[in-house]
């Protein structure tokens, strides 16, 4: 069972359309006597039908029940989504679209196991392998995972450490989606372990996990990152990572300048780039010298409390560029720093 959350600054009454449906699964509406009584069967007895949308919920707290297709085992992700809308009763006024997600009964809306390859995951920057190695065997609490090693050690003979750093990098098809806006207040988690290298010698910085969003900023990028501090120091030793993906928990924006000093991101900075997201990638070069690096477990979930999204965000940032209008991309731009794209 969902509910969906809407907020209006006047207190004026709303309407909850459902404007797309699950690709799998059914969704319907409350039953009269759950509803009334608490009781079930908690769902009407026939799901919404396409040609119905947009539907307007009858249920006065905004509630709907999703049926997963029977059979199947559940996915590495999420079930599925649905998209509503919300409809002021006076002015007739509508929302920007609201995503409703069904995640695992794990809570995960992206993950991957490896259970049965290397599920189109990339090494980014290194010198010739772009494909990790994917490993069909156990080890530790490694079960089936991928693997990859330092192929170049371009060193800064300023600083000593690499100049340039190689990641485990998540596929679009999987992990680049609207859905996982829902996963603010949730957690990235997965296991790693290394099976060489001198973790006594470590590059700097350590942009352990990195988030991108390409609209964000209206449209010149955001970026955050979880450097490998305040607790998720990594000695090379198998290691569960486990991150809220909330304010307050040493996310920093990078602001794509070597220029510019990484800042705290903001509650509204990390609910852009996880509702915009189109990088996500997870430092495997931790060492000056090589290394190699497993993965295994990655996921991206939601938090058991909803909603958690930020009020504050719903609505969106003042865009720079124009200030009477507010979107979820504009959040990370700076009026004070403003300037136009070419």
């Amino acid at each position: 069972m969902c509910s969906m959350a809407a907020h209006e600054a006047n207190n004026e009454s709303l309407h909850y359309l459902i404007t797309a449906l699950p690709a799998t699964g059914a969704l319907y509406e409350t039953s009269q006597n759950y509803r009334t009584y608490g009781t079930d069967p908690k769902y009407a007895p026939t799901p919404i039908q396409e040609h119905e949308l947009p539907f307007r919920i009858s249920d006065i707290l905004a509630r709907v029940v999703y049926v997963p297709p029977a059979h199947i085992f559940p996915p590495e992700g999420r079930w599925a989504a649905a998209t509503y809308a919300v409809q002021e009763s006076t002015s007739g006024d509508m929302s920007q679209p609201g995503e409703l997600v069904f995640s695992s009964p794990a809570y995960d809306v992206a993950a991957s196991t490896f259970i049965s390859g290397p599920d189109a995951w990339i090494v980014s920057g290194n010198i010739h392998s772009t494909s990790p190695t994917w490993q069909a065997f156990g080890w530790g609490l490694l079960n089936r995972y991928i693997y990859a090693t330092d192929e170049v050690q371009y060193i800064d003979f300023d600083t000593g450490s690499d100049r340039s750093k190689w990641y485990f990098e998540a596929p679009p098809g999987k992990y680049y989606l609207p859905e996982l806006a829902a996963t603010y207040g949730g957690h990235v988690k997965f296991t790693i372990s290394s099976t060489y290298g001198d973790f006594t010698h470590l590059n700097s910085p350590l942009d352990f996990i990195s988030l991108d969003c390409a609209s964000c900023n209206s449209g010149r990028g955001l970026r955050i990152v979880r450097f490998a501090d305040n607790g998720l120091e990594w000695d090379g030793s198998e290691r569960v990572v486990q991150i809220p993906l909330a304010e307050g928990h040493f996310w920093m924006r990078d602001h794509l300048s070597s220029a510019l000093p990484f800042t705290r991101a903001t509650a509204c900075e990390i609910a852009a780039v996880l509702a915009g997201l189109t990088r996500f990638r997870i430092l495997g070069d931790f060492t000056r010298a090589g290394e190699g690096v497993a993965l295994d477990d990655v996921s991206i979930s939601s938090s058991m409390n909803q909603p958690a999204f930020p009020l504050a965000c719903q609505q969106g940032c003042t865009c720079a560029h124009d200030p009477r209008a507010r979107r979820l991309s504009c959040c990370g731009s700076d009026p004070d720093i403003y300037h136009p794209l070419f």
